[in-house]
């Protein structure tokens, strides 16, 4: 130990220096504690940024697809979707009934292309309910070949459940503008209908006393193939436009051989008619040639002697049916066809006041009543010509 007076070096411990005398305090060794050094948790830290990461990207999502489910979006995209004619988009966006004459494959049948070409567009305004479950969307847009803009609104309604659990989710409540609720049709007793080949169900049926009455609950508006099963067997066709009226019967459409046979019915019954008035034929002696089972040929009866009266004071000598066409089958409450015939015909009549024949053409439009059995078979007749030029 060294004297802090005179610095000579005195033995340890030493109280006071050997030499001077002077004090001598002794050293305290001061430990002084060690400076931790930092590490750095790589794969916390690694964990804590991919956390980061998430939050921020659940963070950008959420605000990009509330957007995307905001009533504009889904308003414009409807709209595009109605331009591009896309019947898939367009099924997906609507809030319908539904049922099998609902179904996405029956909207693609009878919903009709669009021909517009968008320029452009632009959605003006968004209008939501104060109560928020429904909304409104106004767009303004531009067609080829038009030089002033167009608008249009659509109209929304927020649907019970969200999409991706947290945004409102969005339908287009103008699905009903494209479907008609409570369609009627009506149609003779025991006849079954298809529309598209899709049979109505029977429990769409409400029995009436004259006839049967198929209520659909919902149906697309548009132009539908109808198929309909007669009671006796029969199938004929028709096309069926449905919007705000019920069912109303315009023209039937049969197959082609059962067209061909039954043009070949009329050329035949036709002639023959005419044949057995010229005859002077009574109606009892024809009967067995139009009789089938379960006939009621009580109006072709009637006509027939009418026309034969007729006929026997025209001074007609023969009579040939040249060429006709069908124009219109329509079905009666009764379930019988009726059609409307436009024919050309040849005739050779007795001159006026002298013996000389006369050979003529004319035309004349016939309207005949068929029901069916095993084949057509002709039930009753009017407008069959029966004054004829003499001159």
């Amino acid at each position: 130990m060294f004297c802090p007076e005179c610095g000579k070096k005195n033995v340890y411990n030493a109280r006071f220096c050997e030499f001077c005398g002077a004090e001598i305090k002794s050293e305290e060794k001061i430990i002084l504690p060690k400076e931790r050094k930092f590490k750095f948790d790589k794969k916390k830290i690694i964990i804590i940024a991919i956390v980061l990461f998430i939050f921020f990207v659940l963070g950008v999502l959420y605000f990009v697809l509330g957007r995307a489910f905001t009533p504009s979006n889904v308003a414009k995209d409807y709209f595009l979707a109605v331009m591009n004619n896309d019947e898939d988009k367009i099924y997906d966006f609507i809030s319908i009934p539904k049922n099998e004459f609902t179904s996405k494959e029956m909207f693609e049948k009878v919903n009709k292309d669009n021909d517009l070409d968008l320029v452009n567009y632009e959605v003006i305004n968004e209008d939501i309910s104060s109560d928020g479950l429904s909304a409104q969307v106004k767009i303004s847009y531009t067609l080829e070949g038009r030089q002033m803009a167009d608008s249009t609104i659509i109209y929304l309604i927020k649907d019970k459940k969200n999409s991706f659990l947290f945004f409102p989710k969005w339908k287009i409540s103008e699905g009903s503008s494209l479907v008609c609720e409570d369609y009627e049709i009506e149609v003779s007793k025991g006849v079954s209908l298809k529309l598209e080949g899709v049979k109505v169900a029977k429990k769409y049926l409400k029995e009436d006393e004259n006839y049967d009455k198929y209520v659909i609950p919902a149906i697309f508006k548009g132009e539908y193939d109808l198929e309909m099963e007669l009671k006796n067997g029969l199938k004929v066709n028709s096309k069926i436009d449905v919007n705000n009226n019920n069912f109303k019967i315009d023209n039937l459409e049969l197959n082609d051989d059962d067209l061909k046979e039954l043009e070949s019915v009329i050329e035949k019954d036709i002639n023959k008619l005419y044949d057995d008035a010229i005859n002077y034929k009574q109606y009892e002696d024809i009967e067995k040639d139009y009789t089938f089972e379960k006939a009621d040929l009580s109006d072709l009866k009637k006509s027939y002697n009418q026309f034969a009266l007729f006929i026997s004071n025209s001074g007609l000598v023969e009579y040939k049916l040249d060429e006709f066409e069908i124009k219109n089958i329509n079905m009666t409450d009764d379930g019988f066809l009726y059609i409307t015939l436009k024919a050309d015909y040849d005739y050779k009549v007795k001159a006026y006041l002298s013996d000389d024949v006369l050979s003529k053409d004319s035309q004349d439009t016939i309207y005949l009543t068929f029901d069916y059995n095993d084949g057509f078979k002709l039930v009753n007749f009017s407008s069959l010509e029966s004054t004829f030029s003499r001159f």
